[in-house]
């Protein structure tokens, strides 16, 4: 609006008043990005100010649209990284607990299912005392790219802190167990590094709980908390493994909970 305010007044404007106000006709619509302040400073040419002055609009009017498509691309690098775990490149829990609400709004109004795996590294803590965090910082790097690779592009997967991850995958347990299952070996197959001569490779596994929403739950909370209840039975059986909690909780039971 005050771009075109501006344009007009270039026109109604006394002679001398007429280049400053197509300056800010362009400097407005820079506001609106790179089109809106070329757009306006073509349709400049048409005013009647010097040819030098028009120049100068054509001009101004590129570097303004530039800067301000370099403002909105970081504005846009900013969020992404306000949601992303530095470590591992996958998201973090503020992300997706957000994405998990919109995941369980849309089962609810639309049907279907959604999936949570609760995936944790074993024995993580030994890893760290034998071979120095910095050792682990290196691993969990790697595990968020084997985590990111092996997911679907529809799967959301986020570091919840520590070793401990979670990924949300649209569809039934089974679906999930699928993505799981993929994870686990692709974490199985890391081999760090040792740390010196004396050091072996060291091998690494992680353990998965699954639950699904609203088969096995009908709460975020209640979901966290079965998942998290299967990935504990995984650990208690031997760990690098996936357990549903389907497979220890009785199925009367667990209907029983979304009537």
């Amino acid at each position: 609006m005050v771009a075109l305010l501006a344009y007009a007044g270039a026109w109604l404007a006394p002679v001398a008043a007429r280049p400053a106000l197509a300056v800010l006709a362009v400097s407005a619509a820079a506001a609106i990005g790179p089109i809106g302040a070329l757009a306006v400073a073509i349709g400049s040419l048409a005013v009647p100010v010097p040819w030098s002055v028009r120049a100068a609009l054509l001009v101004a009017a590129a570097i303004n649209g530039a800067l301000h498509a370099q403002r909105r691309r970081h504005s846009r690098e900013l969020v992404a990284r306000s949601f992303t775990d530095r470590l591992t490149g996958l998201h973090n829990y503020d992300y997706f607990a957000e994405a998990m609400r919109s995941e369980l709004a849309r089962v609810r109004r639309y049907g279907g299912c959604v999936t949570l795996v609760m995936l944790d590294l074993d024995r993580f803590k030994s890893f760290n005392d034998q071979h120095g965090h910095a050792a682990g910082n290196r691993l969990l790097n790697g595990v968020g790219q084997a985590i990111t690779r092996e997911k679907r592009d529809a799967d959301i997967a986020a570091r919840f802190g520590g070793e401990e991850f979670a990924v949300l995958v649209p569809g039934r347990a089974a679906d999930g167990m699928i993505v799981a299952e993929r994870m686990r070996r692709a974490i199985s197959d890391l081999t760090p590094a040792p740390t010196s001569q004396r050091d072996f490779a060291p091998a690494i596994s992680a353990s998965a709980g699954i639950a699904s929403f609203p088969v096995d739950a009908r709460t975020p909370q209640e979901l966290f908390e079965l998942a998290d209840r299967a990935l504990y039975e995984a650990k208690r059986r031997g760990r690098d493994q996936v357990v549903v909690i389907g497979d220890i909780v009785a199925p009367p039971l667990r209907l029983a909970r979304t009537s």
